[in-house]
């Protein structure tokens, strides 16, 4: 069994992105995006992940009603089943669906979030522009999209640099971090047809997984471009013998990062992403 099948086991990426990133990266992020633009009425959680946002939802008597959508079956599973867990099933409707085609209504919700997933819409100002349609005239999308990676994530700024020299230019930027300029961002919602009313810079302290754990995670999840255009492994989880240079980015991300480093092995660092607040006309 090679490196990174062992650090899967029997779980589902769904698992592993709630296990090392939902409540330590992202729960932070989701208290700050609804604070960016306070929910009411009908609420939409656009590319929900395994639900964060529309469990922060769920808590807010302010609100009346949430659907949540994501183009990943495994997540929406997983979403639903901690949204039970939590006895808050009722409160929000989990389904699959394209933030570019949303299955709803013009003018249906009073708020609209999208936590982390703009960045990988193949057609942003299309999505954008279906956040505008389905919202009521004069509500909010908040959206939140990571800087660069090199640019107020650390972490991140170091581990791609590695990737880069193990596994080739191509790799980079990495994905959650591909969409960091806030003037593309600006454009996209205004060409959208929404109107811009923040887009700012926010930075937090976050705690992410020990840097084992963030190279063989990240080596899971990423790609880049095969033969025919298709994303491929960079590191197929079933090759042994690309086990000594995981380890080598292994050793090489554990140094890069030393000074952060707790106790228990987790990582302590800055986050950094702009935050878009774009009413619907």
């Amino acid at each position: 069994m090679t490196l990174i099948q062992e650090f899967v086991g029997q779980r589902t990426p769904a698992d592993l992105y709630e296990t090392y990133l939902a409540g330590s990266l992202f729960d932070p992020w989701a208290d700050l995006l609804l604070a960016a633009s306070p929910p009411s009425g009908a609420c939409l959680d656009i590319a929900c992940g395994t639900g964060v946002v529309s469990r922060k939802l769920s808590a807010s008597d302010t609100v009346s009603d949430i659907a949540a959508i994501d183009i990943a079956g495994p997540m929406i599973d997983k979403a639903k089943s901690l949204q039970s867990e939590g006895g808050l099933a009722r409160r929000a409707d989990f389904s699959l669906g394209d933030a570019m085609d949303l299955p709803f209504a013009d003018d249906t919700f009073d708020a609209a979030y999208c936590q982390q997933g703009m960045q990988f819409f193949p057609d942003k100002v299309c999505a954008l522009g279906e956040a505008g349609r389905v919202l009521k005239p004069g509500a909010s999308l908040c959206a939140s999209v990571w800087t660069l990676a090199s640019d107020g994530n650390p972490v991140f700024g170091a581990l791609e640099e590695i990737l880069v020299r193990h596994c080739g230019e191509e790799v980079a930027p990495l994905g959650p971090f591909s969409l960091g300029d806030r003037d593309a961002i600006a454009a996209m919602a205004s060409d959208s047809g929404l109107e811009v009313t923040a887009l700012d810079r926010h930075e937090l302290v976050v705690t992410l997984p020990s840097a084992r754990d963030m190279v063989l995670f990240d080596l899971l999840f990423l790609g880049k471009p095969g033969p025919d255009g298709t994303l491929q492994p960079v590191i197929a989880p079933d090759d042994a013998a690309m086990d000594p240079v995981v380890e080598q980015m292994i050793d090489e991300l554990t140094a890069e990062v030393d000074d952060l480093r707790q106790p228990d092995g987790t990582l302590q660092t800055l986050s950094t992403a702009h935050v878009l607040v774009a009413v619907s006309r």
